[in-house]
């Protein structure tokens, strides 16, 4: 019996094969994206990085990924594939305004990233401003949560501590730490992003409460977490070169601590050192990642870990200010990188209730962020953040490869997975299955069987939505399929409360939705054009093919074999109708042809009594050939006009599949001034997003800057550069600059 599931060294092996060198197995994906705040009639665009978690250079291991946009209840409300090439993919959805209000989730994931249940994650908000909005309540919906620095509070010293907007809307709430007497002893605000950092110095036997005002104005209290007076944490401050590690607290213990810093396999950094004492690791000795911070005592007894991130040499910039721009003027963006730097822009107006974060800006500070698993466990003890206030966790050993592998990775091609019906296995010898994509350029790939059915398919991917059949072979009986599904079947409650939404945030989406409006009704003169992909060549190079115009035309098809087509011997009665492929070279034994319509699978008597005027062509191999691991003697392929089955109707044997092909390759395009007397110069111009560019590479023979025009929409934007250079190491790079009327003079 064929397993269905490989063992890790199998799976190991193929991979080594496939790549030709060692390369650590787990992968991890990024999506860009423009906004992560968006109303019904606007685009979200994405752009993909698909990783080796391993060294950060694009992965090799996956050409497609599946993205989907969820909303509440699990509903997934689009679905698509993008293919990956050398682990860089685009792509788009248009909000229509048949999408409601709501927080949508934004999720990313290869083949080969479900066996370690990994995906990337990111809540798209969405605003639909022709239904009517719920405010949410927020009372009895607001939860918090606390993450000492370590993991403890610790008595007699100033604590860093991480507060976390566990449920509810972050928007606009304000907050203080108070002690038991009720003195001020912290400041508190959370943040669009739910997270919000603060120090307390802690006394010891006093206890200390959150106070939280939010934007309805309702009070909350929440206790913080109780203080140790005998136990031990970690600090980690930046002091430049290096990190400062301080052990905080009163040792329990006689002698030095240990403290040791690991890359979650093996040590990297280890010394003797004293509680209360600080340590500096320079940061010259790390790579870019995270890393376990332990402190033990002398015997080996682990006293306190916590995670610290080190970015490397991620370049960072968040407040560059570009000067003031006039409407519908040039904009140039010099790209200051190295050569075969990756990255892709987006340049979007901002409003000033909405800031957009960058997921991958947000995901590569906090690294494993990127990729969250679906068994993810709320561990204070192991929770870290940094001074950007990430927080992240540490899944210790999460790097090792599971016992086995359910699906494997996607590497040259698409992988479909199905079962036929465990009582159509019958005999010595499994079946036959086909999978045909129809159409002009039609595909058919083959698999066998195992004794329960099951069978895997290797195809080319298609674009788009395409016709597809299931064929059992060699049988013209009823045949029953189940076709695994490609995308995730469930999902772990995600967040999908409404944001809250204040009058003067409603007042501006109010103006952004004319904008919108007015930009969609000129739509056509500004849309994006699709890039022809070819993801495979025609599968048959025929021997011969025959354009029945070209000859006599007969009102039976097999009297087209008698007449003019001598390689194939076609027959037809009553009772019995034969095609036979005349082969060119003498083979021992006699071995079926293979009969096609359009791609599809078919048999002697279902062609033969098929309409020979819907036929255009007849295309024959006489050799034997070998599809997969079927083989055949010849093959005979009939082409309709239609290129569409032209009405045939496939035997009971077949079963007919929706094949969801890969999204289309977009290129987009954006409107220039450099003529003013030029078609759309008297067409308006209140866009969003003034530039996108999925992909840019940087260097010596690429690109070394980025030019775009300003439109009629004035106010704040921001231009959002992402993506990895050359070694693997991340870019984040976030600049500002204002759009003025063009009476207004443009500060310099």
């Amino acid at each position: 019996m064929i397993k269905k599931i490989l063992s890790i060294a199998a799976i190991t092996l193929i991979i080594h094969s496939a790549t030709g060198q060692h390369l650590d197995v787990r992968e991890e994906v990024y999506l860009q994206t423009n906004s992560s705040f968006l109303l019904t009639g606007e685009t979200l665009y994405f752009s993909a990085f698909a990783r080796s978690a391993d060294t950060g250079l694009p992965s090799p291991l996956s050409s497609i990924l599946y993205v989907e946009l969820i909303g509440a209840g699990g509903k997934s409300v689009f679905q698509k594939k993008i293919h990956l090439n050398n682990g860089r993919g685009n792509g788009t959805f248009f909000l229509s305004s048949l999408v409601s209000s709501g927080r949508y989730q934004l999720l990313a994931y290869t083949r080969w990233m479900k066996n370690f249940q990994d995906y990337f994650q990111v809540p798209i908000v969405v605003i639909n401003p022709f239904e009517e909005y719920a405010q949410p309540a927020q009372i009895e919906e607001l939860a918090v949560i606390f993450y000492p620095e370590g993991g403890t509070l610790v008595a007699g010293h100033e604590n860093d501590i991480v507060m976390k907007i566990d449920r509810g809307n972050p928007e606009g709430i304000t907050g203080r730490v108070v002690s038991a007497s009720g003195e001020k002893v912290a400041d508190l605000t959370p943040g669009k992003t739910r997270l919000s950092r603060f120090t307390l110095p802690v006394k010891k036997d006093e206890s200390y409460r959150a106070i939280l005002e939010d934007q309805a104005g309702n009070f909350h209290f929440i206790d913080l977490p109780g203080a140790i007076t005998n136990g031990t944490t970690i600090q980690i401050r930046d002091a430049g070169h290096s990190y400062g590690i301080t052990p905080i607290g009163t040792p329990a213990h006689e002698g030095a601590s240990l403290l040791i810093i690991s890359d979650g396999q093996n040590p990297v950094f280890q010394q003797r050192v004293e509680v209360n004492t600080r340590v500096l690791l320079p940061k010259n000795e790390l790579s870019a990642g995270t890393y376990l911070v332990t402190v033990t005592s002398a015997a080996g007894n682990p006293l306190a870990s916590r995670l610290l991130w080190h970015p490397g040499n991620l370049r960072e910039q968040s407040s560059d200010a570009i000067a003031p721009y006039h409407t519908r003027s040039a904009v140039t963006i010099p790209l200051e990188f190295d050569y075969g730097a990756d990255v892709s822009v987006s340049v979007r107006k901002i409003e000033s209730h909405h800031r957009p974060i960058s997921a991958i800006h947000h995901a590569l500070l906090g690294r494993i962020n990127a990729s969250w698993n679906l068994n993810v466990r709320e561990t204070p003890d192991w929770k870290a953040f940094d001074n950007r206030m990430i927080v992240s966790e540490w899944k210790w050993g999460s790097t090792e490869m599971p016992d086995t592998v359910k699906w494997l990775p996607e590497l040259r091609g698409e992988l479909i997975e199905g079962a036929l019906n465990v009582a159509e296995v019958s005999g010595d010898k499994p079946p036959f299955v086909a999978l045909s994509i129809s159409g002009e350029d039609y595909q058919l790939q083959t698999a066998q069987v195992n004794a329960n059915g099951h069978f895997q398919i290797l195809i080319n991917p298609a674009e788009g939505a395409r016709e597809a059949y299931l064929s059992v072979l060699g049988t013209t009986d009823a045949a029953s399929f189940q076709v695994e599904n490609q995308f995730l079947t469930s999902y772990p409650p995600f967040d999908y409360s409404l944001p809250y939404l204040d009058s003067a945030m409603v007042a501006t989406l109010v103006e952004r939705s004319v904008r919108n409006q007015i930009e969609n009704a000129y739509y056509e003169l500004k849309k994006d054009s699709i890039v022809p992909q070819t993801y495979w060549n025609p599968q048959f190079d025929y021997d011969i093919s025959y354009v029945l115009d070209d000859y006599n035309r007969f009102p039976e098809l097999y009297e087209h074999f008698i007449e003019f087509i001598p390689e194939v011997m076609a027959r037809k009665n009553k009772t019995r109708s034969k095609i036979k492929v005349l082969t060119k070279y003498v083979t021992t034994g006699t071995l079926d042809p293979l009969l096609l319509i359009d791609g599809v699978p078919t048999t002697a008597d279902e062609i033969l009594n098929f309409s020979p005027y819907k036929i255009e062509r007849i295309g024959v191999i006489n050799n034997r050939v070998f599809v997969g691991p079927l083989v055949a003697d010849g093959i005979v392929s009939f082409h309709t006009f239609e290129k569409n089955l032209h009405g045939y109707k496939p035997g009971p044997n077949s079963f007919n599949v929706q094949y969801k092909g890969l999204d289309p390759v977009q290129r987009f395009s954006f409107p220039t001034y450099e003529d003013a007397h030029q078609g759309l110069a008297r067409i308006p111009d209140y866009r969003q997003q003034l530039y996108w560019n999925p992909s840019l590479t940087v260097g010596e023979n690429g690109v070394k800057e980025v030019e775009f025009y300003t439109g009629d929409t004035t106010g704040s934007f921001e231009v959002a550069i992402d993506g990895y250079d050359e070694t693997g190491s991340p870019i984040s790079i976030r600049r500002y600059f204002m759009v003025q009327p063009i009476n207004q003079p443009a500060s310099n």
